[in-house]
């Protein structure tokens, strides 16, 4: 059955890229030009930071849409539409919430701000390179751990806390949920990162913002994703795509999955049979 599209959005790692961190970029380029000459909106859908998003795209970037850090910042093009801030007094509770109930050497945390991502200046160099990977702007903090008192401006938008591998994982994300401020949520975005931010705010928040904009209907949102952070965003239409190589709760609660994983082409082949 043909159906209309009028918006195309998808995650990023471990679904839009592939294991490498980079995409089919001649592929893509083939795609986008038909997308644009459709009309249809291309939105990046991320738990990660929009200047990493924006130099993912830098070619297109002025012609599509970005949602990062779980949807609490929105931009079209270069315009910012939207960002949901943290207050600080919330921020430094949630740091102290953590630190009251989990050991130096179990988490790591990242304060993700609307410009920068803020990390403790005693963090090893070999953490830092990964999170570049992510995080294209980060800045090293004395002593992180009392946020409110490091003269950061910069709105926050989520707390990105890292577990260290252990057996006993899930038990330590359950912990941690229940500890939370009622206004507080926290979603899996992978490697072992959880994302706390306000419950209200995802990245299917974000697409209804973004649809609103340009009169977009649920029937004509076609959405990808592989992990927790993206299962409202996959239900919020019935074109909803969990990656073959997703994780299986995704799969099992998404209407339609690809035919590859993100390491080949998965979103791209999908993208091209619906034009």
């Amino acid at each position: 059955m043909t159906i209309v599209i009028k918006m195309i959005a998808t995650d990023m790692d471990q679904t839009f890229l592939n294991n490498q961190n980079t995409y089919n970029k001649d592929r893509f380029k083939e795609l986008f030009n038909e997308m644009q000459r459709q009309k249809i909106h291309f939105v990046a859908a991320s738990g990660s930071q929009h200047e990493r998003l924006r130099a993912l795209f830098t070619p297109y970037a002025n012609q599509m849409d970005f949602i990062s850090q779980n949807g609490s910042i929105i931009y079209s093009g270069d315009q910012l539409l939207d960002v949901e801030q943290l207050p600080v007094p919330l921020v430094q509770q949630t740091i102290d919430t953590i630190f009251e109930n989990f050991n130096d050497d179990e988490v790591m945390i990242n304060v993700c701000g609307l410009t920068s991502s803020y990390i403790d200046q005693t963090t090893p160099q070999e953490i830092v390179d990964f999170l570049h990977q992510f995080y294209k702007e980060i800045r090293l903090v004395k002593n992180l751990r009392n946020f409110a008192q490091t003269g950061i401006t910069d709105p926050v938008v989520k707390i990105a806390v890292s577990f260290a591998d252990s057996a006993d994982l899930p038990s330590k994300i359950q912990n941690l949920r229940q500890k939370l401020d009622p206004q507080l949520t926290s979603l899996s975005s992978g490697f072992n990162t959880e994302l706390i931010g306000f419950s209200h705010v995802d990245k299917a928040s974000a697409l209804k913002h973004l649809m609103a904009n340009y009169r977009v209907t649920p029937a004509e949102l076609v959405t990808f994703g592989d992990n927790e952070n993206d299962l409202k965003m996959l239900q919020m239409t019935p074109n909803g795509y969990a990656m073959k190589s997703g994780y299986p709760i995704v799969k099992e609660v998404t209407q339609h999955q690809t035919r590859f994983d993100n390491d080949h082409d998965g979103v791209l082949d999908v993208i091209e049979s619906l034009l």
